[in-house]
């Protein structure tokens, strides 16, 4: 029993050594994006969207997802329709596993998570710079518990995007924490993350972002999230950025059927 405690202590050492190199290339990200920013006036945007997650079982959901953006004042908006298919596995199970009582979406000791999907994003026709771009999207990603039930997901998501076109790439490696909470009257997530986007071949046009936001339980299967997210900006091409958004989430599952009985006569 003792071995196994100083086992499961000296992984957590190394994992929380891992997750402060990976918070410290983060924030070197972000400086460098700070120090390179050219004066620009800050934009304003709005962020609604509606996801829904179907859950097939334990280790398979689908995930579909409707957005758009909205940008201050101006008549610039734009749209985007995704469709996913995520896998959950297990990757490192003499951890403590998770298990999020009272969130529609836990899915219990699940550590690795896959995704595959693909996004088509348009403005309208009569907007002032009009595009239409495919995306394609993978994601290898892990999650784990960091003390006082704060949980850790380390996201690296690659989008193989056609813009107009044109092929481009890019990587987003993401930090996000959790925290649920509950009180008498309500089941609520925080969460944060930093996010850099690193466009293959086109550094002008890389980016950081910020974001800082609360999920709340409305009911069984439908919770309301709202976010701040800032942008910092980096080049001409790349304006500091801030948007609210909203976010309606149907959690959805499917339900086995259970199979009649034949009485024998």
């Amino acid at each position: 029993m003792q071995l196994l405690k100083n086992l499961l202590n000296d992984m957590f050492v190394r994992n929380a050594a891992t997750c402060i190199k990976i918070a410290g290339s983060a924030m070197l990200c972000m400086i460098g994006s700070e120090a390179f920013a050219q004066p620009s006036s800050k934009a304003q945007e709005i962020w609604p969207s509606v996801d829904i997650y179907y859950r097939i079982n334990p280790k398979m959901r689908l995930y579909g997802t409707a957005a758009g953006t909205k940008k201050g004042e101006s008549s610039y908006s734009d749209a985007a329709l995704g469709v996913f298919f995520d896998y959950f596995g297990y990757a490192f199970s003499p951890m403590k596993k998770i298990i999020r009582q009272g969130h529609a979406d836990s899915l219990p000791g699940q550590y690795l998570w896959l995704r595959g999907g693909y996004q088509y994003s348009a403005t309208p026709p009569s907007s002032q710079d009009p595009f239409k771009e495919n995306m394609f999207v993978t994601e290898a990603n892990s999650r784990f518990y960091l003390p006082f039930t704060v949980l850790l997901t380390i996201k690296n998501r690659f989008d193989w995007r056609f813009k107009n076109g044109e092929f481009n790439g890019r990587y987003r490696p993401r930090l996000m924490l959790e925290k649920d909470l509950r009180t008498e009257f309500m089941f609520f997530t925080l969460n944060a993350f930093g996010e850099y986007f690193l466009n293959f071949g086109t550094p002008e046009v890389n980016r950081f972002r910020v974001q800082f936001g609360a999920e709340f339980r409305v009911t069984k299967r439908f919770n309301y999230e709202v976010y701040w997210n800032h942008q910092f900006a980096n080049s001409p091409e790349v304006p500091e950025v801030d948007a609210f958004g909203m976010t309606v989430k149907a959690y959805l599952q499917h339900k086995k059927r259970k199979s009649k009985e034949v009485k024998s006569s």
